[in-house]
């Protein structure tokens, strides 16, 4: 499993040194989507996918997200309060009517609405770097070297869609003052799509959710640093600095046996965040995502305790 996994981490590296890289050398930081590494965490590294979602509706349901994104920023008035409720709206419509639970859908329609992105360079490089994660799966399926996995179709129960109901709302709730000050590092997109995760029925991940939470602080000081040191201080490149923080989460995962993809792409996000907010970074994305841990843990308890009642 080691050397499969190494082979999934090269490649998913590789995958971001040609991102960061395409970036630098075009002048396009729209190219950067972090959240391409928690999708490469999620379908290439972990040894089951992390996501009930086949690859055709993983691709249909992330580019989607990216269009109604930017869609938002361009046609929505700039309320951002009221761009990210659209958002989560369109992102968690997206999800269930594609009868899946790719929740990192949310992070790639979130993501240009808390950046002002508006290009359509953003949505390309979503597809183009999706296809390539997905593109290597299947061939690492082919060769025997990742576990094929077997999507089954999640339909859109009451159940279901109270659930999402609950998520949307507190989120929004815990989203009002961060958009109001702009602080939007306490409402990073990877946090949100990991409260849906930790929040989701029968979550295994809120099993370990103190991990989870070194995980994500790990992830966004080791961003941060990868920036601060190696690309400000030394003047090396954004993509040495970029496939250096991700190599350092990906063996961080591995050896905590937790395969946790928002925590992957909070490594990638300090590349495409102003210099100015290098420092204050991950002290608000560790403080915002022990809020939404904590939202979490509530929403699971109210669930149980009414199922039990």
């Amino acid at each position: 499993m080691n050397k499969n996994q190494n082979i999934a981490m090269g490649i998913s590296l590789a995958v971001v040194a040609v991102m960061v890289g395409s970036a630098e050398i075009f002048g396009e930081k729209e190219i950067i989507f972090p959240e391409i590494t928690a999708v490469a965490m999620g379908a290439l590294i972990s040894p089951v996918q992390s996501w009930n979602t086949s690859r055709t509706r993983l691709f249909a349901a992330i580019v989607s997200a990216a269009v109604a994104g930017v869609c938002i920023v361009r046609f929505i008035p700039a309320i951002l309060i009221l761009r990210i409720a659209l958002g989560l709206l369109v992102a968690v419509s997206v999800i269930t009517l594609s009868k899946t639970s790719f929740v990192p859908a949310i992070s790639a329609c979130i993501l240009p609405i808390l950046m002002g992105t508006k290009s359509p360079i953003y949505v390309i490089s979503v597809a183009v770097m999706t296809a390539f994660i997905l593109i290597f799966q299947k061939v690492l399926e082919y060769f025997g070297l990742h576990e094929k996995y077997e999507y089954r179709p999640i339909e859109p129960s009451s159940e279901l869609l109270k659930l999402r109901a609950k998520q949307v709302i507190t989120v929004l709730v815990i989203c009002i003052l961060p958009a109001h000050f702009h602080e939007i590092f306490f409402i990073a997109p990877p946090l949100i799509v990991a409260f849906f995760e930790l929040s989701g029925k029968g979550s295994k991940l809120m099993k370990r959710k103190y991990t989870a939470i070194a995980l994500m602080a790990a992830a966004a000081f080791a961003g941060v640093m990868a920036r601060f040191f190696i690309s400000e201080k030394l003047g090396l490149t954004l993509t040495f600095g970029a496939v250096l923080s991700s190599a350092v989460i990906f063996v961080l995962c591995r050896k905590a046996k937790l395969y946790f993809p928002p925590c992957c792409a909070i490594s990638t996000l300090p590349f495409i965040i102003p210099k100015t907010a290098i420092i204050k970074f991950p002290f608000e994305v560790t403080a915002g995502y022990i809020v939404l841990t904590i939202a979490a843990v509530i929403i699971t308890k109210i669930g149980n305790n009414t199922n039990k009642a």
